[in-house]
């Protein structure tokens, strides 16, 4: 029987491992800290399969079925079963260009007319493949969502079954299930060097000991390339990039308890200077822009919930978090004008030069693999990811590509869109990055 050593403690982590040892692998989890102590717990915990990338489209239905059934395929016993997916749905609104800026800002407005034609080729070829995305007139989107302005808008796109998750639930629920099919999970264990011998690792060093397999996972995202560097793998071209979330505490009440539960995941244009989005929080609303950080890549465990001036809430209004509320109050001002700012929280994106993740094999040790760079998509990534890091190991790879498990049987996912050695100045970089 193969022994596999899964470095990392997030969703990744633990829904690669169910599937080894499904697979009937030996399987060991080691964390540095507490199972969830990284990203997947800060998450802003979108999932959806609008993307750029047609193979991350792919993953990422599959990933929606699969949250959709996750307690009957994760044995969850019935007392503790609660939804670990909402599928409210993502949409995307697109700014008019005579709207996004007076005419002396001719790029301005050539950024929104070409993310416009853009949106509409993707939503395309998301019905090519099967996803059932939908193109809205502004009318249309004013009618079913009326707290939304139509006036500036173009046009959107819609998809049903996107929406957000519960971190909690399915590392929970994960973990659990870990350690039901004998998989071992460390926790406390960094893991701090490595045997190497003729390409291989022999065995890994932790803060509690020497590990031996025959196979290596590093999960561990905006982490990956310190772990791969400490055991003798490749350079890993993933920019650790902090990333915030705002919480606004709603002051009186603009739609019906029903209508604020199903809000879909929203985002408020994606040209020049756009790109904030909202989904519904409890009571409040979650917001959230992909700001411009810079790489931290030395950054601590603490550094995960520093919350630095420029973007603290409570710092003034020349910060990011009201500059994230005005971009809401643009498209949906009744909305914005309802509550205030109560709270920032944050963590760590692990951004590759294309936003595409990195699943395969190192090029340094022939029996380490990489699932790491999700770009601040890990979370929805997490059940795809284990189904390539299966196939890989496991041999179950034909003419570079995998085949999905039923009921995708007729899709299959080149492995060389995510190949962590790939030419990243020719590859097909993923433009929707949020």
């Amino acid at each position: 029987m193969d022994r596999v050593v899964v470095i990392g403690g997030g969703a990744t982590a633990a829904l690669a491992a169910i599937r080894l040892a499904e697979r009937g692998l030996r399987v060991t989890v080691v964390e540095k800290a507490a199972a969830g102590n990284g990203s997947s717990s800060r998450s802003n915990a979108g999932i959806r399969a609008q993307f750029g990338v047609e193979a991350t489209a792919i993953g990422m239905m599959y990933s929606e079925w699969w949250y959709a059934r996750f307690h009957d395929l994760l044995a969850t016993p019935d007392e503790r079963r609660q939804p670990v997916i909402h599928q409210n749905g993502y949409l995307f609104l697109y700014e008019d260009p005579d709207q996004a800026a007076p005419p002396w800002q001719p790029s301005i407005r050539a950024s929104a007319a070409a993310v416009w034609e853009r949106g509409q080729r993707y939503a395309a070829m998301h019905r090519r493949i099967g996803l059932p995305v939908e193109l809205l007139a502004p009318d249309a989107v004013h009618a079913r969502w009326p707290h939304i302005a139509p006036d500036r808008l173009i046009g959107a796109t819609y998809c049903p079954t996107d929406g957000f998750l519960e971190p909690h639930i399915i590392l929970g629920e994960g973990y659990r299930r870990t350690r039901e099919l004998g998989v071992e999970v460390l926790t406390q264990a960094e893991v701090i060097g490595a045997t190497l011998r003729g390409g291989r690792i022999e065995r890994i060093e932790t803060t509690r000991g020497a590990l031996e397999a025959d196979w290596f996972v590093n999960a561990t995202n905006a982490w990956a390339p310190r772990v791969s560097r400490r055991i003798g793998g490749m350079p890993l071209p993933i920019a650790p990039t902090k990333r915030y979330l705002y919480f606004l505490k709603m002051r009186e009440p603009v739609m019906s308890a029903e209508a604020w539960a199903g809000q879909p995941m929203t985002i408020y244009g994606l040209g020049a200077g756009r790109g904030a989005l909202s989904r519904p929080d409890g009571p409040q609303l979650c917001l959230a822009w992909a700001h411009e950080t810079p790489p931290e890549p030395e950054f601590g465990d603490a550094d995960q919930d520093r919350i630095d001036a420029p973007f603290h809430h409570e710092r003034g209004i020349e910060n990011y978090g009201y500059a994230t509320l005005a971009q809401l109050a643009d498209f949906a001002p009744r909305l914005a004008d309802a509550g205030g700012l109560a709270a920032t929280t944050s963590g760590f994106y692990g951004m590759t030069p294309d936003a595409d993740p990195l699943i395969g094999r190192d090029t340094q040790q022939e029996n380490l693999i990489h699932a790491a760079g999700f770009s601040g998509h890990g979370l929805m990534h997490a059940p795809i990811t284990a189904v390539l890091v299966e196939a890989i190991l496991c041999g179950d790879v034909a003419d570079g590509r995998v085949a999905l498990p039923a009921p995708f049987e007729r899709h299959s996912i080149t492995l060389a869109t995510f190949d962590p050695g790939r030419d990243f100045a020719s590859s097909h970089a993923e433009a929707l990055v949020l």
